[in-house]
């Protein structure tokens, strides 16, 4: 799960990379990019369909860091300024930190069922704080396209649009409430906030 967390903080629109003309080549090219702080040709190793969906993603990923600093807002004017649910707020992804981040990214498995299309079995080492790393295996779908391999990751941004989705409308529904009155305090808000995200009704205190 850490590497597709990853994956989903690098994808932006891309311009063509490198040619890989087997998934091996294709692995080869990502472990390069990432060495390199190559952030255009790791993510134009994915194919046009997952850059294009991300342009989607990037809009619902605007909307809710959108939403999130409404609910802040209305925390703030209701019920005064707080520590409880404050902080750093909405940190600025840094791209080029994230793909340091990956270690070494080693194919150990492909399934391969048609010419044109490919499980690859990828086990990934990524630095996770200080110098402690952590390694993991997961599949991800590859497609060959006049003769290049890439990365087919559009499943996986369409499920990251639906999450973002999901989470702004729970965050736009809570803000509602508080500003109607609907709860008691800023604790009761901001367990109304995680029972809306988890997808339970968020309630409200007494007014």
């Amino acid at each position: 799960m850490r590497t597709r967390v990853f994956l989903m903080s690098l994808l932006v629109l891309a311009t063509p990379a490198t040619a890989a003309s087997t998934p091996g080549e294709l692995v080869q090219e990502l472990v390069r990019a990432a060495h390199s702080g190559d952030e255009k040709a790791f993510l134009a190793a994915m194919t046009a369909g997952t850059r294009h969906a991300m342009t989607d993603a990037e809009a619902a990923g605007s909307k809710l860091k959108g939403a999130e600093k409404n609910f802040l807002a209305a925390l703030d004017e209701r019920f005064g300024v707080g520590q409880l649910g404050g902080g750093v707020r909405f940190p600025i992804t840094d791209r080029k930190a994230v793909l340091s981040r990956f270690v070494n990214i080693d194919l150990i498995g492909v399934e391969q069922k048609k010419p044109s299309e490919a499980r690859l079995r990828l086990k990934t080492v990524t630095k996770i704080s200080g110098d402690q790393v952590a390694t993991e295996e997961d599949t991800f779908p590859a497609i060959k396209k006049s003769g290049q391999w890439k990365l087919d990751l559009t499943d996986l941004t369409q499920g990251i649009i639906q999450a973002a989705a999901q989470r702004t409308a729970a965050y736009e529904h809570v803000t509602q409430e508080i500003r109607s009155g609907a709860f008691k305090d800023r604790i009761s808000a901001l367990i109304g906030l995680a029972k809306a995200l988890r997808g339970y009704p968020a309630g409200g205190g007494d007014k």
